[in-house]
């Protein structure tokens, strides 16, 4: 330790006794510090001085009319670019700007089109088009400015956005304040059609129940004769001379049930034409739904899913039909596969416009607008599926219905035969029977039939009454006439609200107050190495042999190894604490614990110059070049200026095992705010690169030194390089 110190002592007295010496290390010392000093304040607050940034700014906007009011969009973003001090906005023509750009004379433009203001309000004619502004930027001028004019540009883009929705949504909300006494006798004029529509349904399904019931009663009364005369077969031979009387009566029953038959069809007829009807009120729902939903999103959204609600009961209805249609078919031997077929596409269609509807309405009221082609989509939807329900009318017209008929005319054919029978009884008594029991059959079959389409019919005006409710409680609902009332009271709350709905509170951890202080961590930290290289580049680190003779040949070189070190030592103390002090005095950076920032300067310093030190010592000049490199490594990966998550994979993977990420983490903690555990940490893993220097300088140094000494030679040979 002694020895050590003879060293250390040699070293100062030599410094203190040379004053080319002593104005040297003066530079050695104060020179990484200025290195630090310029950087930190040429980084001081860059973001504040972007008001001298050249941006021009061309407005060839003609402006349009929005519900007979001039608006001109382009005029209001130059009003407000004129108040904004965030750039140097130049106010010129089209051409002046595009030549200033490729000049130079300014890093971008901006170029706001001749439609622009019309482009905003196309949406309200259905003819979207997109608005542009064309921002043009000088790239090659500067590689930070496109990035700060690229904020500027979308600054722009949001405050068009912003001035936009609250314009039209004032103008919008004005104008419904005029219009909505309009509106509501509009929308109250079109669920009094529906309403209406629905209850001529349900009168002509009442009327069908009364048609069906007569039907039966029809039906009991030529069933209780058959059976009768069933009855009178073993005194047939009596009643032969009645056989005129009985055949007529029996043919009378036959055409009052084809009559009935004939009001059964006619009812189908009629409940047919019905949903016609509802069809039309339908598509007259839809009509102009655009136009509804721009003057009320809400209650256009309410009303499509009302008419979404109609479709399904319709559906409901149609497939009890279908089931009631397939009995009918069955117990009649009927093929009805066709009319089954139909009214299965057609509940596909429903069901096609019903999600059409839906999803219609979801997105108005999320949007505020519908769907692009919405109101041409459902029209298309309904149309088709009117088209095959016209198929069903023409499949119950000439199939099913012909069918019925036939059945019924199979009977009158039955009875005929029995008078056939009657006229020729002595041939044909064994016959009357089995024609009676048919005859019987027959009937017995069409009444169930009638049974089951009762229940049908019953069914389907429950289904509509259900319909007529709902249309009833969209006409009378409170929320939705006070929600129109309160937009239309106040227009321009409610565009203020719409432009800027989402507020954003920013709470700032360990906030720093410019970004001078956030860079001096990085700056002080790389001078500090710098310094480090400045000191083996000046001083020597092997001790020479002059003084070696003068301490005595014992000199071990562990003993030579630190003794030189020690002025190493010193020196980037003392450089560190210039640094720093200069960083904290003399620029005033923001500093949370001033001791902490110093001590994580001078703990850096010690761990860089031995670092250095030993690879210098070791490797001599080849230790030199690797201090070098391993700076260039830190300088791009050690999450100095960018955030390590950005970096490309290479430095990433290198990052943990920089000196420098834990010296500037350190350091950052004493700038913004000390988070102890990680400052104790960062010095901890900093202090693991000691043992990494003193490996290199101790334990590598011994089978190096041979290699080096000739190494040093040859380059001593050449008298060119030291």
């Amino acid at each position: 330790m002694k020895t050590i110190f003879r060293i250390f002592l040699s070293d100062i007295k030599k410094i203190r006794t040379n004053l080319m010496a002593f104005a040297v290390m003066i530079g050695i010392c104060i020179l990484p510090a200025l290195y630090a000093w310029f950087n930190i304040a040429a980084n001081w607050d860059p973001y504040s001085n972007t008001g001298n940034i050249k941006v021009a700014v061309a407005n060839c906007d003609n402006g349009t009319k929005l519900a007979s009011k001039e608006i001109n969009i382009g005029n209001q973003i130059v009003d407000n670019l004129k108040k904004n001090t965030q750039m140097c906005w130049t106010f010129v023509d089209k051409e002046q700007a595009e030549n200033g750009v490729v000049t130079g004379e300014y890093y971008a433009s901006v170029v706001i089109p001749e439609n622009f203001s019309e482009s905003f309000t196309s949406i309200l004619s259905g003819k979207l088009t997109r608005p542009q502004i064309t921002y043009t930027l000088n790239e090659k001028k500067n590689a930070i400015a496109p990035k700060i004019t690229d904020k500027g540009a979308e600054a722009i883009k949001t405050q068009v956005n912003e001035s936009f929705i609250d314009t039209i949504t004032t103008e919008l909300a004005g104008i419904l304040n005029y219009t909505s006494e309009q509106g509501n006798k509009k929308f109250t004029e079109i669920t009094d059609n529906i309403k209406s529509a629905i209850g001529d349904v349900i009168d002509n399904l009442s009327a069908f129940q009364s048609s069906i019931s007569l039907i039966s009663t029809t039906l009991d009364s030529a069933d209780t004769m058959i059976a009768n005369t069933k009855k009178s077969i073993p005194d047939l031979e009596q009643l032969l001379a009645q056989s005129g009387t009985l055949t007529s009566s029996a043919k009378d029953s036959i055409t009052a049930v084809q009559a009935v038959a004939t009001q059964i069809t006619a009812a189908t007829d009629t409940v047919l034409n019905s949903i016609d009807t509802l069809y039309s009120n339908t598509e007259s729902s839809i009509s102009g739904i655009t136009g509804e939903i721009a003057a009320d999103a809400d209650k256009a959204a309410e009303k499509i899913r009302a008419t979404a609600e109609i479709n399904r009961k319709t559906i409901d209805a149609l497939n009890n039909i279908r089931t009631h249609v397939v009995t009918v078919g069955e117990k009649l031997g009927i093929d009805v596969s066709i009319m089954t077929d139909a009214i299965d596409r057609n509940i596909e269609k429903q069901n096609a416009i019903i999600d059409k509807l839906n999803s219609g309405a979801d997105t108005v009221s999320a949007t505020g607008h519908a769907p692009d082609n919405f109101e041409s989509d459902v029209n298309k939807l309904i149309t088709d599926s009117k088209k095959e329900f016209d198929g069903i009318k023409t499949t119950w017209n000439t199939s099913v219905k012909t069918a019925m008929d036939t059945a019924v005319n199979e009977v009158f054919k039955t009875l005929d035969g029995i008078s056939a029978l009657l006229s020729d009884a002595g041939t044909s008594v064994p016959n009357i029977e089995t024609a009676l029991t048919d005859a019987q059959n027959s009937l017995a079959s069409l009444k169930s039939c009638l049974t089951d389409l009762d229940k049908i019919i019953g069914n389907a005006k429950n289904k509509l009454t259900d319909m007529q409710k709902k249309v009833d409680d969209i006409s009378s609902d409170q929320a939705l006439i006070a929600f129109i009332e309160e937009v239309s009271s106040d227009p321009s709350s409610i565009g203020e609200f719409m432009s800027s709905p989402v507020e954003v509170k920013t709470v700032k951890v360990y906030p720093v107050e410019n970004y001078g202080s956030a860079m001096t961590p990085f700056y002080t930290i790389l001078a500090i190495w710098v310094g480090s290289i400045v000191l083996v580049a000046v001083l020597k680190a092997e001790i020479s042999r002059r003084d070696i003779e003068k301490l005595g040949s014992n000199v071990r070189p562990i003993q030579a190894y630190f003794g030189r070190y020690m002025i190493y030592l010193m020196v980037s103390i003392i450089q560190a604490i210039i640094i720093a002090l200069g960083d904290l005095l003399f620029l005033k950076i923001q500093c949370e614990d001033p001791l902490l920032f110093i001590i994580a300067a001078v703990v850096s310093s010690i761990v860089f110059s031995l670092l250095i030190y030993s690879l210098t010592i070791t490797f001599s000049v080849i230790g030199k070049a690797l201090a070098v490199i391993i700076l260039v490594l830190q300088v791009a990966g050690s999450g100095g200026t960018f955030p390590p998550e950005v970096l490309p994979e290479f430095f990433r993977s290198i990052l943990p095992y920089l000196p420098f990420r834990y010296s500037i983490n350190a350091m950052r903690e004493a700038v913004a705010g000390v988070y102890a555990q990680s400052y104790i940490e960062d010095l901890l893993y900093l202090l693991i690169y000691v043992a990494i220097a003193l490996f290199i300088g101790i334990v590598l140094r011994k089978p190096c030194i041979r290699i080096m000494k000739f190494f040093n030679k040859r380059l001593e040979d050449t008298d060119l390089i030291i």
